[in-house]
């Protein structure tokens, strides 16, 4: 576990895929690094949406972050992605992991003492502020050792029963983390690819997901993220955040900047015409979480804890 450096770690997970876990993580990374702050995205999926497609980062396909978990060698992340943001690449090298895993009692190896320690390291050289991780969906023995570092724990998902039973997965291994000894502090559910305007169905979801986490201690978060699907569309093949891409809609309205939308692959359309809810979601996403930590470190120093 950490010593200190990389308390502000949240990582978002459910063993499902496709319920929205890289678009979280590249849309709070961007928001909070657009406000002065120092944050690093430690991509652990073999898929590395987060770094490939919502960032536009290539790198080292995973294999920083799979050295560190079998050598404990120092992470490389790749810098200024965006102003203050760095990321560690995911990608096919992290498919060594289980391998790693199924050998490591032979050879002594720990993955969640080396991830703990070189992430630990990297924050103590560069004092980000927050640091997100994006987990695959099915890794157990990855997903096992980055509950065993990060110290916080987001679940998104959607509302359908494939989702809801990554929920459930999760919440017994985030329960067994806990009771060997794991820091790591559930801040909650978010519901993503909703309709905002479906308050019974999505309260209905919010009540799964409390029987879910029973034992827990955490609630839904209130702020959601709505299906729109023109603006994700856009958000991926451009490489976007929610807030680079109103910017780019506003100026194409504008008709200022209509080189932006020849970006990709010789497509020419901006699909989404107005992105700013969607954005407006994450952002009262972004702050919902900040406001979390922050209400879950002081009850830590009033415990008597390290924050």
């Amino acid at each position: 576990m950490s010593t200190g450096h990389a308390n502000r770690t949240l990582l978002v997970a459910n063993q499902k895929g496709g319920v929205g876990k890289s678009s979280i993580v590249a849309a709070v990374a961007g928001m909070v690094a657009a406000a002065n702050k120092r944050v690093l995205v430690l991509d652990a999926d073999q898929q590395a949406n987060v770094s490939t497609s919502d960032l536009g980062v290539e790198g080292d396909r995973g294999r920083s972050l799979a050295m560190a978990l079998q050598y404990a060698e120092p992470l490389q992340p790749v810098r200024d992605v965006r102003p203050g943001l760095d990321v560690i690449p995911g990608g096919a090298s992290l498919a060594l992991v289980g391998a790693m895993a199924a050998t490591a009692a032979q050879t002594g190896m720990d993955l969640r003492a080396n991830l703990a320690s070189t992430l630990d390291d990297l924050c103590a050289r560069e004092a980000y502020d927050l640091v997100l991780i994006d987990s695959g969906p099915g890794d157990a023995p990855l997903l096992d050792a980055l509950l065993a570092t990060a110290r916080y724990l987001l679940v998104p998902t959607r509302d359908d029963d494939a989702s809801l039973s990554g929920v459930e997965m999760l919440a017994a291994r985030y329960l067994r983390a806990r009771a060997s000894g794991s820091l790591v502090e559930l801040l909650g559910v978010v519901l993503f690819d909703v309709n905002p305007r479906a308050t019974a169905r999505n309260s209905e979801i919010v009540d799964q997901v409390a029987q879910l986490l029973e034992g827990s201690g955490a609630n839904a978060f209130e702020s959601i993220i709505r299906s729109d699907r023109a603006a994700s569309v856009d958000l991926r093949t451009r490489h976007l955040t929610p807030g680079e891409l109103v910017a780019v809609a506003s100026d194409h309205q504008r008709h200022r900047i209509a080189q932006l939308r020849k970006k990709v692959g010789g497509g020419d359309r901006l699909w989404s015409r107005d992105p700013s809810g969607l954005a407006g979601d994450y952002q009262a996403l972004t702050r919902e979480i900040l406001n979390r930590m922050r209400a879950a470190e002081q009850v830590s120093v009033r415990d008597g804890g390290v924050a």
